[in-house]
Formats: C-alpha cells, structure tokens, sequence
C-alpha cells in the first residue's frame, strides 16, 4: 500500500519527532541531574554543575599536625564523574577554599569539613582524637590570633582571606597569620 503524504510532509514528520525525543530526553536529564545534586547537599550546601558568582571570596587553611603540614588534598567539594561542585571546594592543594554560592551566606569551617567527609571539632581533626586535657591538644587560629577552647571550632566563619591555621599536637615554628592570595582572587 502507497503512502499519500508527501515527501516534505514525512520529512516534517521525522523532524518533529527527532525534536520531540530530543526535548523529552533533555527534560529527562536535566530533572535527573537536579534531583541528584540537591540529594548529594552536604549542610545546606548544595552540588552544583557550575560554580556561582553572586557570592564569591576565598579563605586559605593550613593543617598541622604534630608540627609537620599536612596538604589538603585537590577537589575537595567537586565531583567531575557526577558534574557536580559544591559551594564550598578546593580546586588545587594549595589549601585555598573557594566559596562560591548563588547567595550571600556564611560559611563556616565545619561545613567546610562536612562537605569534605572528614571529621572536625574541638577534640578531632581527620582520624586524630584528643581530649584537651592531654598533652596533645587542637588549637584552631585566624589570621594568626587563637581561638579560645571555649569557642566550638565548627563555627568559625570562612571570611574573606582569612588564614586559617588549625594544630594538632605540637606546634609549628611558626603559625602563620596571613596568605599572600594571587591578585583577583
């Protein structure tokens, strides 16, 4: 049996299909990939596929521990295999956070942590303990100036540039008090 459509009009109607699946493939996608990025949210801190620029600064931390430094590992917060980054990620093992939201918040050092899936507070740092009525103590400094004990180190706020110095067991030499950021950031 002869078909009656004409050529341009079966031309039209693969077309409109292609285009319809097309649409309906991507809307498929992108809900999946929006509903996998809020469930991956870490403290309120959700995965992105882009970073945002509406808020936007940078804190540098340092760990030591028993006096030696200890590298932050690079993409911390990012994801490459899921398309996914986190407001609050390293990009590099400089020890930089970049902090970058789609809102003005704060952030704070906990968070930080969270998202990064290791453990912090007064008494842990990564896989160390301490009771700090030991010898072996946690200290947490910013901008070179110590935080007293009191104060729950989880909620130590990301400014920008600050430097952030947290000691485990003995001290370093020196605690530093600033980073030199590259210009722009």
């Amino acid at each position: 049996m002869r078909s009656n459509l004409s050529k341009k009009t079966k031309v039209a109607i693969i077309s409109v299909s292609i285009l319809f699946t097309f649409i309906i493939t991507a809307t498929v996608a992108y809900y999946t990939t929006a509903f996998s990025q809020k469930s991956l949210a870490v403290d309120g801190i959700q995965c992105n596929t882009m970073e945002h620029t509406a808020f936007h600064i940078h804190a540098h931390l340092d760990l030591f521990i028993n006096g030696k430094s200890f590298t932050l590992p690079q993409l911390i917060g990012i994801k490459p295999e899921e398309r996914c980054l986190y407001w609050l990620h390293t990009h590099d093992d400089s020890g930089i956070i970049h902090i970058e939201s789609p809102v003005k918040n704060e952030f704070t050092l906990g968070q930080f942590f969270d998202v990064w899936n290791k453990k912090f507070d007064n008494t842990h740092l990564l896989n160390y303990t301490t009771d700090n009525n030991s010898s072996i103590m946690l200290s947490v400094y910013v901008n070179g100036k110590k935080n007293n004990n009191e104060t729950n180190f989880r909620d130590i706020k990301l400014n920008s540039h600050d430097e952030i110095a947290i000691v485990y067991g003995n001290s370093p030499y020196n605690i530093p008090s600033r980073y030199e950021f590259q210009k722009g950031l």
